[in-house]
């Protein structure tokens, strides 16, 4: 029979627990790690950019979980479809023979990006001196900046996303936002 020094089975047991230890304090820090951003869903998976047909952009929009918007369907022109990795949606339209991912800036785009307190954002920003700021029929704020014309804002209050309008013409933009043309994808 075996005799164990005395001290010796003991200490063992107590490395034992202190790895377990350490293990599960490792496992309690990964895990909140991967879910302290809020604890909702993980963070969406990026797409694109890539060319789309309407159907499948009405099935992107109806599987991503919150509204995504656009100007409506447009004859003759491409939709490219963007996901970053923080969540922002784009939808840009794209003029014939022009390939997903073409950087210039020459094509409608209509972003909309996550904000939690995206009303209360433009509504500070639309307190500023240069800026040209309206409530609009569908009930959105919308703000443009004098300095960025190109660039229209809106928000819709209770809805934690912002959608930005971009057109080379800010005209274009701003009669697009206040006719009521930038809605949810259905």
């Amino acid at each position: 029979m075996e005799t164990a020094l005395p001290g010796r089975h003991s200490d063992s047991h107590g490395v034992l627990r202190l790895v377990a230890g350490l293990v599960l304090v490792a496992a309690v820090i990964v895990g909140w790690l991967l879910l302290r951003h809020d604890g909702s869903a993980p963070a969406p998976k990026p797409v694109g950019p890539v060319l789309v047909a309407q159907a499948r952009l009405t099935q992107f929009a109806a599987s991503a979980g919150h509204p995504v918007f656009w100007a409506g369907p447009e004859h003759g022109m491409s939709y490219e479809l963007t996901r970053t990795p923080s969540g922002r949606v784009y939808v840009r339209y794209l003029s014939a023979h022009t390939v997903a991912g073409d950087a210039r800036a020459d094509f409608l785009t209509v972003g909309t990006y996550p904000s939690d307190h995206a009303y209360a954002d433009l509504e500070r920003a639309a307190k500023a001196d240069d800026v040209l700021a309206a409530r609009l029929d569908s009930g959105a704020l919308m703000v443009v900046a004098n300095k960025a014309p190109t660039n229209v804002y809106l928000a819709y209050r209770n809805l934690p996303y912002q959608i930005e309008v971009f057109d080379p013409s800010g005209e274009t933009a701003r009669e697009l936002a206040l006719a009521g043309e930038i809605e949810p994808i259905r």
